[in-house]
């Protein structure tokens, strides 16, 4: 006999049961629930519906099928089933109350992931378990599309040739790659203790804090200035700092992503190109001064034609031409006294010695010199020895010790010429040769109109005039004037103890169009790594021999010379001759080689070869 209620409470029972039913079949996971060894009591829909759709077959994943049975099979071929199967037995069995796993399980038309979970029915006892999969692909591809990111971002910033770094939104430093550390100076620990504030020039200061002001107000997303860092050895360096503004979900900015190049050598070359355009605009004012008064002299009433005066100014004209142009090869530091002379002499370069130790003349004395010169090689030509075939000219200088001081002693004899007489008249280049010269070296010029030939002397003091500047072997035995130009800029750079020049501070750019210019960086194994940056010369040495005389210069830091004859095809053997010198961009120890090589053919073309 049934107990009152029964019924009801059977009815409850169902109701309560179909609606378990219900919410289990409702579950978007595949969900099976297993008895102790493995076997399917109950599945959704969810389950059934992917077991039919990805070819398991209903039966082999129905209620009464051994799931065990079906894992241990896939296992056999597939670690990530080995792996599945072993957490569903260790549940099972009793031996943990829960497993979860994530794997790969690609359709034939998109990649998929799937998160497994087995949980114990009861985590004391092995009567079961209920075994889910949730398809999380959606997450996972989120997931991996965000790495991919990181994975990009991470090469871009570690990688960058620019300085990048991330920045709080109080100005520490958070994180920087390896391009900025060597901008800064510091290392990672070093920097990422300070703020940007610590390492900024006092200078910049304010304008960086208006920057960040401005970013951190919303005005703007992005802000590039110029500014100075400040490195642990109290040196500076010049960058343009492009800041980005991070911004938080309330969209106040949480930080910030510096992009730093460092553009030290644009301003150095700025600061050079002013110096040289007020040291222009200075030299202008006064050629013009000098131009007139060449002018006015040389075309005075002092008997000559109107063609003879305008020949005269034209001449003179022409040798402050010359002179303006060795000092801006020089970017107006002085002018060599040979190449003042060798300028005036060119016409004459066979019959006319040119011997005296290397003389820098002052920027005024090369004005002055180089009339001088001129007005000697035009009385040689028109009235003196180089009038005949057999004379020539003899020109030396050498330098006096005395108690006053080191003096210039400058000596030009003519031998060969016609009977020499003095002028009947004494015109402008009389007067330069003589007053000008007297006034403007404090000297007493010596003009001596031997029957042998003309003679001029004068001596004056060094430091009123110029500066003796060393010459080396390596100088000496130079043969192009572009190649000495190269040398000379080098050995002007030098520091006071013989220091390496800065690479940074050379201005290789009028050599870069005359022959073979190579850059070589010494690598920390002492290997060069080359970049050509100039035009090939016709022919040049081989690579091997360039790397093992790059290797010999950067070890020995000094200049290394060569000049050798090659056989280019089908022509006559052809000289090349080439120069290297070492460079230092950090320590004083040589980092970089710079190499210019220059075909004899181009230079001897160009007139710019030693004679002899």
């Amino acid at each position: 006999m049934k107990e009152p209620g029964w019924e009801n409470a059977e009815l409850a029972r169902r109701a309560a049961e179909a609606q378990c039913r219900q919410g289990f079949e409702a579950f978007p996971a595949h969900v099976a629930v297993l008895d102790e060894n493995g076997a399917i009591m109950l599945v959704n829909r969810a389950w059934t519906a992917f077991a039919a759709a990805n070819g398991a077959g209903v039966r082999g994943l129905a209620v009464g099928a051994n799931y065990l049975d079906v894992c241990r099979v896939a296992s056999r071929d597939d670690r990530t089933a080995r792996e599945a199967l072993e957490g569903l037995e260790a549940v099972l069995a009793g031996a943990r109350p829960r497993f979860e796993m994530e794997y790969p399980c690609d359709s034939p038309t998109e990649r998929r992931w799937f998160l497994m979970n087995v949980d114990a029915l009861d985590p004391k006892l092995p009567v079961g378990a209920i075994v889910s999969h949730q398809d999380i692909s959606g997450r996972k591809q989120a997931e991996l599309a965000l790495g991919a990111s990181e994975r990009r971002y991470r090469a871009v910033f570690d990688g960058a040739a620019v300085g990048m770094a991330e920045i709080a939104g109080d100005g520490h430093w958070l994180r920087a790659n390896a391009a900025m550390l060597r901008i800064a100076g510091r290392s990672a620990e070093d920097l990422l203790s300070k703020t940007m504030r610590d390492i900024t020039h006092e200078d910049d200061i304010d304008a960086d804090a208006a920057y960040l002001e401005i970013l951190q107000a919303g005005g703007a997303d992005c802000r590039t200035m110029e500014k100075r860092l400040i490195r642990p050895d109290g040196s500076l360096v010049w960058t343009e700092t492009a800041l980005s503004r991070l911004s938080g979900e309330d969209g106040s900015a949480v930080g910030f992503i510096a992009v730093v190049s460092d553009i030290s050598e644009r301003k150095r070359a700025e600061e050079r190109q002013a110096t040289l355009m007020r040291e222009l605009a200075h030299r202008g004012k006064n050629l013009l001064a000098v131009v007139q008064s060449v002018a006015q002299r040389s075309l005075a009433d002092d008997g000559r034609s109107l063609p003879e005066a305008r020949a005269a100014f034209l001449g003179r004209l022409q040798a402050l031409a010359a002179t303006y142009g060795a000092l801006t090869d020089e970017g107006f530091g002085g002018a060599q006294l040979d190449a003042v002379l060798n300028g005036a002499l060119a016409a004459f370069a066979a019959r006319a010695e040119v011997e005296g130790p290397n003389f820098v003349l002052t920027v005024k004395a090369a004005q002055t010199f180089g009339l001088i010169a001129h007005e000697l090689a035009t009385n040689a030509a028109k009235y003196g020895a180089l009038t005949r075939a057999e004379g020539g000219v003899r020109v030396t200088w050498e330098i006096r010790e005395t108690d006053a001081g080191a003096r210039l002693v400058f000596d030009w004899r003519e031998r060969g010429g016609p009977v020499c007489a003095p002028p009947g008249r004494t015109g402008f280049g009389a007067t330069i040769l003589s007053r000008i010269a007297a006034a403007e070296f404090d000297c007493l010029p010596e003009l001596t109109y031997a029957p042998e030939g003309f003679h001029y002397r004068f001596e004056a003091a060094c430091d009123r005039i110029g500066m003796v500047a060393p010459i080396s072997p390596v100088r000496r035995a130079l043969k192009s004037e572009i190649i000495r130009s190269f040398f000379d800029q080098w050995a002007r750079l030098r520091g006071p103890h013989g220091e390496l020049p800065q690479l940074a501070h050379f201005d290789w750019g009028k050599f870069a169009a005359t022959g073979a210019l190579t850059l070589a960086s010494i690598l920390p194994d002492g290997e060069p790594r080359f970049a050509a940056i100039g035009r090939v010369a016709a022919c040049e040495p081989e690579d091997e021999d360039l790397a093992r005389a790059c290797r010999l210069c950067a070890e020995r830091a000094e200049p290394r010379h060569d000049f050798s004859r090659v056989q280019p095809g089908d022509g006559d053997p052809l000289g090349v001759e080439r120069l290297l010198l070492p460079f230092s961009a950090i320590g004083g120890k040589t980092t970089h080689v710079v190499g210019l090589c220059l075909d004899e053919a181009r230079w001897r073309l160009s007139g710019l070869a030693k004679s002899g």
